[in-house]
């Protein structure tokens, strides 16, 4: 780690400043593979990171991970750095090194202020990522209605099934999402659909452990002797203490 990494990590302003001004260069990537302005998005210190770009820092600049300012902005969760690196010319549909996108990192994270923003540049709702992951599943296992809600009323499909063959219902059952398995079903999901695991909402919701979730999918018309794709009934899992 180079000083001026340290320094934008730490959020200390004016040590940063002292350090350009002796001469550290702001895009130098440090022996991790990290960037000063990557570093301060983590941080989510907006002083700094006007600092770096003020004085010169690559917005695009990606770092060892190949992760760009954008992605590490979405990451953290502060919107007015998100705002600004779009401001400054960052792609919204970018797709960071390990397969991610902005969309479904925000999502994931549950950090609606950041997804909202993101949709209103014209972000792609159905953009998948590397692991085949759309931002609406992403938002299913983040656990935030709004963001669901919101995916949902701009077009996406409760009925997809992601790159992995996971469905939404099936997510949101084995994190333990009553609020969304709700929302999920009120919008036409399938509580019968079976995942290309072979999974069903009710043996995943089994897994998950949350009895409340369990009781909606009975109420709903579940069979509670239904032998799954894997062979297992939704006991099995129950009994196994699966959570």
């Amino acid at each position: 780690m180079t000083p001026l990494v340290a320094a934008c990590t730490g959020g200390n302003e004016i040590i940063v400043q002292l350090l350009i001004d002796k001469g550290c260069n702001v895009n130098q990537v440090d022996g991790r593979g990290e960037t000063p302005l990557v570093a301060a998005c983590m941080g989510g210190n907006e002083k700094i990171v006007q600092l770096l770009i003020d004085k010169g820092c690559n917005v695009h600049q990606v770092d060892s991970m190949r992760e760009t300012p954008l992605t590490a902005a979405c990451m953290e969760g502060n919107e007015k750095i998100v705002q600004l690196l779009i401001d400054k010319g960052c792609n919204v549909n970018q797709v960071d090194g390990m397969g991610q996108t902005l969309l479904t990192a925000a999502c994931r994270r549950g950090n609606e202020k950041i997804a909202q923003l993101l949709i209103d540049k014209g972000c792609n709702v159905h953009q998948v990522d590397g692991i085949g992951k759309t931002p609406l599943t992403a938002a299913c296992m983040g656990g935030k209605e709004k963001i669901v809600q919101l995916l949902i009323d701009k077009g996406c499909n409760v009925l997809q099934v992601d790159g992995m063959g996971e469905t939404l219902l099936t997510a949101a059952c084995k994190r333990g999402k009553e609020k969304i398995v709700q929302l999920l079903i009120d919008k036409g999901c399938n509580v019968h659909q079976v995942d290309s695991m072979g999974e069903t909402p009710l043996t995943a919701a089994c897994t998950g452990g949350n009895e409340i979730i369990v009781q909606l999918l009975i109420d709903k018309g579940c069979n509670v002797n239904q032998v799954d794709g894997r062979g297992e009934t939704p006991l099995v899992p129950a009994c196994m203490g699966r959570k």
